[in-house]
Order: C-alpha cells, then sequence, then structure tokens
C-alpha cells in the first residue's frame, strides 16, 4: 500500500466514524432515531405546506383539538380549530410568496403519554402580503391581515401593492398522535 492510499484510507475511515459518532439526522440537532425522523418527517409536510400556502393541508394537519393562547395571559387573543380555520381563509388570501425555513432543535415525547410530542424549532420566515385593494389605504400602512401570527414582524421591501416581511424565531409545535398519525394541537 503506498502512502497516499493508506492516508485516503485512514481519511475515510476516520470521516466514516464521525459520522457515525454523531448520531444526528441531517441538518437538524436532533438524535437519529426512527420516532425523531416519523416527526421531522411530518414537519416537513407542514412546512412544505406552509410555503405552497396550502390552507387545506394545514387544517387537516390540525387537531379538532387544536387550541392557541397568543402567548398572552388575557384571553381575548385565544382561539382553537375554528379560529384556526378562519386566519388560514385570512392567511392564504392576504399571503402571497412564502419562503419558511425550520431548523430542528429538540423533540420531547411525553414518557407518560407517548401519543404527544413537544417539536422546538427555530424558522425563518419570509413572506409578501398583500394590501388592501392591491394599493395602500390612505392612513394606513401594512397588511389588512387582522389576526398577526408574526407578532412584530417589520417589512424589508415595499412594492405597489405588497408589503415583504421576514422574521426569525424560535416557536414550538404541540403534536398528538391520532389513530396512528400526528396531529398539530398548538404552534400554527
Amino acid at each position: 500500500m503506498t502512502m497516499r492510499s493508506a492516508t485516503t484510507t485512514l481519511l475515510v475511515t476516520l470521516l466514516t466514524s464521525l459520522g457515525c459518532a454523531t448520531g444526528r439526522i441531517p441538518n437538524t440537532d436532533l438524535p437519529d432515531t426512527s420516532e425523531n425522523r416519523s416527526i421531522v418527517a411530518f414537519c416537513e409536510r407542514y412546512r412544505h405546506a406552509v410555503e405552497s400556502r396550502d390552507a387545506r393541508v394545514l387544517l387537516s394537519m390540525a387537531s379538532p383539538r387544536y387550541f392557541e393562547d397568543g402567548g398572552t395571559p388575557a384571553g381575548d387573543d385565544d382561539y382553537g380549530y375554528d379560529g384556526l380555520q378562519r386566519l388560514l381563509a385570512a392567511w392564504s388570501d392576504e399571503v402571497r410568496q412564502v419562503r419558511y425555513e425550520m431548523r430542528y432543535r429538540r423533540i420531547t415525547v411525553d414518557p407518560q403519554d407517548t401519543a404527544r410530542a413537544h417539536v422546538d424549532f427555530t424558522f425563518t420566515g419570509s413572506y409578501t402580503l398583500r394590501r388592501p385593494g392591491g394599493a395602500p389605504t390612505p392612513g394606513r400602512e401594512g397588511p389588512s391581515l387582522r389576526i398577526d401570527p408574526v407578532r412584530d414582524a417589520a417589512p424589508t421591501e415595499r412594492g405597489d401593492d405588497e408589503v415583504w416581511f421576514r422574521r426569525v424565531a424560535d416557536n414550538r409545535l404541540e403534536l398528538e398522535r391520532v389513530g396512528g398519525e400526528w396531529r398539530i394541537t398548538a404552534g400554527m
């Protein structure tokens, strides 16, 4: 064996062992387990539905017990499945283009109830919102979407009839297994 082929063999062996040593799902911070892969696959379907603005698919991924508390102590911004349905209808009408990336940080399956899981992730979302009537409303800047699922997002570019927004934040999807399928109970 030549010195060059011995070095190449050593390098390949080292890289292979390092790749196996991490035991992580590629491009995530998650241990590579079949349960985590199943949950990531479900979340990737969710991400693709967000990017394609497919409210029908998003609603089908939600549990009938979906509930969002808005992250505030006041209950006036809370909504359930019916509210989600209204939000998605407005969202699909107002949002024009979406780029949505998810970096999976942690999946926690409840040891007492393996039909429940939390998916912690960081997302980068870029999207355009349509202005009412395709043009700015005098005295009112910004989009007409009333229920803002991305609080404090700031416009990054203005066009005649659309406003670009970008947001990077942490989020959590709460999931439950229903009939062998995962469904989202909060966090959309």
